[in-house]
């Protein structure tokens, strides 16, 4: 404005002013219309109130006190102290027409809070709000910036060179700062922030009365603007054409940014852009130029699109955007005057920059003056005066709550309320079918006769319903059982009302979607499982709370059931070793056991849902090639699967697990396949103790070789080739009993293990060789010629020869005879045939001297002898499967006097109905090695018969008996851990055993010999040195051996009557054997002669056919035993 004003201005800009003033009053009925139009309807009145009720407190208060403080003589440029309302001359006209043009400006200042502060601040709040900012806030500042105006100094502002043509600041920016106080003191609207959610954006009432209000503040803003000359001058035009063009410049820019930030033309953004940009140009309107008025007008339409996206991020509450279009658009014209007027025009003496400072020191104190002093005042005042109306009264809305404006709608919601609250939904609203809210009473009406009809069906199926409905207040006080809720719980429901729900359901926490289970036990002590369901009613009804209540006894019995199924079939499932995968029609994985995630190696989680066949992959184990899943094959030919081979697993990590596995489908009671289960195993461990086991049953434990059963197999399959030329041959170690009786079984043992890596650093690879038994051994040399087999076998035999086993302290050197026999198709052989040539070969290289190789050759003479003892082996054979050899008893008797009785058991081999003695078989038997399982069946059938004849009641006539023991079965430590096994277990009193044990036996084991005696001694059994006098050191030997008996050789006995040598020998053994304490035997005694002889020497006791034949043993039982035991 005008620095000083001349008093004898002209009529016509008196005029000029006055109209001004005329339109400047228009923009309230524009604040008026947009701030009724842009809130609730329910608030409109009391919006359009307070702006009728400002308008009038701000020209009363600005008539008494404001004006004189804003125009008055200045007080060092802070106050005015003159003009107040009673110094006031309505005959001074200039001064009674700046009068009007500012209380205008002043009304303006105050009702910019009434759109901010809408629907929440009380009426009377209010008016004392616009009360203070008439009387201090704004003719303070406006003094600051307009001081002087009528005369004498300028306010302190002014005259630094601060210039705000029309109000920016002083009026628009000093009006949104008391806005700003008063929301954040205020707070938002009840509804308008939720947490967690977008800001809830109201209705507004008449948003066509809110644009009519923005064009009605355009037209004020031509004389708010165009007034500020205080003259009728040539720049009036400008001014004007400026203050459109912010308006269009704000309008367009704020519809623009209002379309990128929320997608469409929002109306509240074009409307307060067109004030923000009228509010941008008021600084500055009378020093800028037309773009410079637009571009002022669009840049401010952004600032107040972006500040309230801003306030609302932030949670405040301005009810029509009076802040940003205000407050932000005042301080962004003030601050860009320096920038944008033309500072011939301004002539303000200072430049840009310092132009700049003055103006935001102008800024700065604006909003430190009129933001601080209304927040003081707001927070005196609600010491005294609420600053917000009550909830209901915001709920109510302020039309009614604050000025009783009651319409149709509130007398339609009333009767609503009463209906509510009544509960009696049979009542009827009178409708007026000529009005809107007439239709909304009639639709109202008909909802609740639908509302009458649905409650009756209800209350009917209620009444109907097996389930128990329940109902109680928000307090837990119960308003209602349903006759099924009655018979579930067994009580009448009328002794309840009015109860606690918690006597009916104690322990329980009934808030809304909880679900519980009640245990009730029924008057016929049987158990009762009830489900109750509880969800929330209307707020405030008798039915706040409702619970339904449902008999889940049989359904909770069903549960159990399929729990403990279900755990069981979980815990096998996990439990057995085998892999287990289920899938549904689809091919898809829905369970895996634990073996099978180990074998798969994919989680349950992870194969869930996945195809069938990229979890569980198989491969073809020789070739590699995929196979086809399992699984697969099942749902398309729904029938079981099962491999018949080994098949690879590829497992996640694409290593392979050999498995075999089977398929099956899946259906449902009525038929329908619902998916497959596949069932696989490890075969790792399986195929590996296979191997393993297959391994030592082919081969020999202790050299590692192939044993017989492997050799023969191996053999038979080459004796089956048609072609080429083979040598097999048949190898016995020389010395080795040495070894094995001087050493022990250890050294026996390792000396096999030396000779057998010496026989496989001798053959090829295509060689076999094997083990057949304690120091036999056999190589079998395929497409092999005899030559080359001679070749190979005298290196073997010359390395053997030359070898020195070294054991402690002893050394020994060991040799081996070799048996040849070539096979070729021209001269085919059985197996047994080969085995036979090989072994007599074998036995004719150790006839002819040891240590040498024989080839075998069907005329050679030695070669046929032997072959008629390997005619024993299957005849011996078969008198062990098919029980065919006899026990027969020869008595031995004394020769003086009555000493106890004595039988030698004898064995014969019956075939063919004739017996056969065993000078014939037994050669063979031991050369075959069957005779440790022929002193098996000797013994334990012995030992039958004696057990069967101790238990009759009449014991035999002769109390010893005697049974032969071979060296075969003595070196056999199973054979002898055998027989003390049965010694002990034997029912047979002490006395009754006499083993016979060869001589030649006794002295080649005699460590082993001497122990089993002993052993045996313990259970009452006595020993007898059988064939004595043969060897040549056996007096040397006897002194060691614990032996009852010497029984002298035959060869000895069968002359000892006419040869003085033969006596001489038996004289000697039994003087020996009587200095020993050991009775002497006299072995085949044939005549009397020879009796006489023996009687004469003294020995002890006969044997021979003289004294008796032998005789079978089932004989010699009566009639007691026929059979004898087996």
């Amino acid at each position: 404005m005008p620095a000083t004003l001349n008093l004898d201005s002209s009529l016509i800009d008196t005029l000029w002013v006055l109209w001004a003033a005329a339109l400047v009053f228009v923009m309230q009925a524009g604040f008026l219309c947009l701030e009724a139009g842009t809130t609730r309807t329910k608030n409109a009145i009391n919006v359009a109130m307070k702006n009728v009720a400002d308008f009038a407190i701000a020209v009363s208060v600005f008539w008494l006190i404001g004006f004189g403080i804003m125009f008055g003589d200045s007080l060092g440029g802070a106050v005015g102290t003159t003009l107040f309302g009673w110094q006031l001359d309505a005959s001074g006209s200039w001064v009674i027409t700046v009068f009007i043009f500012q209380t205008m400006f002043c009304a303006t200042a105050a009702t910019i809070v009434s759109g901010a502060v809408a629907e929440r601040m009380p009426f009377l709040a209010y008016i004392w709000t616009a009360l203070w900012i008439a009387l201090i806030i704004y003719p303070v500042f406006g003094h600051w910036a307009w001081g002087g105006l009528l005369g004498g100094a300028a306010g302190w502002l002014g005259a630094l060179g601060f210039v705000d043509f029309a109000g920016s600041t002083v009026v628009h920016s000093v009006g949104g700062w008391v806005a700003l106080a008063a929301v954040l003191c205020i707070g938002p609207r009840s509804g308008r922030f939720a947490h967690g959610k977008p800001p809830t954006a109201f209705p507004s009432g008449n948003l066509p009365l809110a644009m009519l209000g923005a064009l009605f503040m355009i037209l004020g803003w031509f004389g708010f603007n165009g007034g500020s000359t205080l003259a009728v001058t040539d720049q009036i035009p400008g001014i004007l054409a400026n203050t459109v063009l912010g308006a269009v410049g704000g309008i367009l820019s704020g519809m623009l940014m209002g379309m990128r930030t929320r997608r469409y033309a929002d109306v509240m953004y074009a409307i307060n852009g067109a004030i923000a940009g009228l509010v941008a140009v008021t600084a500055s309107a009378h020093v800028i130029s037309l773009p410079a008025a637009f571009g002022l007008g669009a840049v401010s339409g952004v600032l107040m699109v972006l500040t309230s996206e801003w306030l609302l991020s932030k949670r405040i509450d301005d009810a029509v955007g009076a802040i940003p279009a205000h407050l932000i658009s005042g301080i962004w014209g003030t601050l860009a005057l320096p920038w944008v007027a033309d500072m011939a025009l301004l002539d303000s003496g200072l430049s840009r920059p310092a132009q700049f400072g003055i103006q935001l020191l102008g800024v700065v104190v604006c909003g430190v003056w009129s933001f601080g002093s209304a927040w003081l005042i707001f927070r005196i005042t609600r010491r005294f005066l609420p600053l917000r109306v009550s909830p209901d009264a915001e709920k109510m809305g302020l039309n009614l709550a604050e000025h009783g404006a009651n319409n149709e709608l509130n007398q339609l919601l009333e009767h609503m309320r009463q209906h509510e609250q009544q509960g009696d939904i049979r009542q009827r609203i009178e409708a007026d079918p000529f009005t809107e809210v007439g239709e909304i009473a009639a639709s109202y009406n008909r909802v609740t006769a639908a509302l009458e009809t649905a409650v009756g069906h209800t209350r009917v199926m209620l009444r109907n319903l097996r389930d128990g409905v329940i109902t109680w207040q928000a307090d837990g006080t119960l308003t209602s059982l349903n006759p099924g809720a009655e018979q579930l719980f067994n009580i009448n429901a009328a002794s309840l009302m009015g109860q606690p729900v918690s006597h009916l359901l104690p322990g329980f926490t009934l808030t809304p979607g909880a679900r519980h289970e009640i245990k009730r036990r029924c008057d016929d002590k049987r158990i009762r499982y009830l489900e109750i369901q509880v969800s929330e009613g209307a707020s405030g009804s008798a039915s706040e709370r409702s619970g339904m209540v449902r008999d889940i006894t049989e359904r909770r019995q069903l549960q159990e059931q399929l729990n403990r199924e279900r755990d069981l079939a979980r815990t096998t499932l996990a439990s057995i070793g085998d892999g287990v995968i289920t899938c549904d029609a689809s091919g898809n994985v829905t369970f895996l056991n634990t073996e099978a995630q180990r074998l798969t190696g994919w989680s349950l989680k992870e194969a869930m849902d996945k195809p069938i066949h990229v979890v569980y992959q198989l491969l073809e184990e020789a070739s590699g090639e995929l196979l086809s899943n399992p699984a697969r094959q099942v749902l398309t030919q729904l029938t079981s699967v099962h491999s018949t081979e080994h098949c690879l697993l590829v497992k996640c990590d694409q290593s392979y697990t050999p498995i075999q596995h089977s398929a099956s489908p899946i259906r449902s009671r009525s038929g329908i396949t619902l998916g497959a289960v596949v069932v696989f195993q490890d075969v790792s461990l399986t195929r590996q103790l296979t191997e393993q086991l297959s391994y030592q049953v082919s081969h020999d434990n202790l050299t590692d070789l192939l044993n017989r059963r492997a050799f023969e197999s191996a053999l038979n399959a080459l004796l089956n080739r048609d072609d080429g030329q083979h040598v097999l041959c048949y190898l016995d170690l020389d010395q080795f009993k040495i070894v094995n009786d001087t050493c022990g079984h250890l050294a026996g043992d390792e000396l096999l293990r030396q000779v057998s890596l010496k026989l496989k650093s001798h053959v090829r690879s295509s060689d076999i060789a094997a083990r057949l038994g304690g120091d036999e051994f056999a190589l079998l040399l395929p497409d092999c010629g005899l030559d080359r087999a001679l070749v190979i076998t005298e290196a073997l035999r010359s390395d053997i020869e030359n070898y020195r086993f070294a054991w402690q302290e002893h050394t020994f050197g060991i040799g081996v005879s070799i048996g040849l026999v070539e096979l070729n198709a021209a001269q085919p052989m059985q197996l047994s045939q080969a085995l036979h040539a090989s072994d007599a070969a074998c036995y004719a290289a150790k006839e002819a001297g040891r240590n040498r190789i024989h080839c075998y050759q069907p005329d050679d003479h030695l070669l046929l002898e032997r072959h008629g003892e390997l005619q024993w082996v299957q005849r011996l054979q078969n008198g062990l499967d098919n029980d065919a050899f006899r026990l027969f008893a020869q008595p031995i008797k004394a020769i003086y006097g009555d000493a106890p009785a004595y039988r030698e058991i004898l064995l014969r081999l019956e075939e063919h109905g004739e017996l056969i003695a065993p000078g014939s078989f037994l050669p063979a038997a031991e050369r075959y090695h069957f005779m440790v399982r022929i002193d098996r069946w000797v013994i334990r059938n012995t030992l039958a018969w004696l057990g069967d004849q101790n238990r009759q009641s009449s014991p035999p006539t002769y109390s010893l008996w005697g049974i032969n023991l071979s060296g075969a079965s003595l070196s056999d430590a199973d054979f002898c851990q055998d027989l003390i096994t049965k010694v002990s277990t034997a029912d047979l009193p002490h006395g009754t055993l006499c083993f016979e044990i060869t001589e030649s036996t006794a002295i080649a084991q005699l460590s082993s010999v001497k122990t089993l005696i002993n052993t045996l001694r313990v259970y009452g059994c006595r020993f007898a040195l059988d064939d004595f006098g043969t060897g040549l050191s056996s007096f040397s030997y006897l002194k060691q051996l614990p032996v009852d008996y010497l029984k002298i050789d035959g060869n000895f006995i069968r002359n000892v009557h006419q040869d003085p040598i033969d006596r001489a020998m038996v004289e000697a053994i039994h003087s020996v054997g009587k200095a020993l304490g050991i009775k002497t035997i006299a072995e085949f005694v044939e005549t009397q002669a020879t009796l006489d002889t023996l009687h004469q020497i003294g020995i002890d006791y006969a044997q021979g056919y003289l004294l008796g034949m032998p005789e079978p043993l089932t004989n010699m039982a009566g009639n007691r035993i026929r059979v004898m035991p087996r």
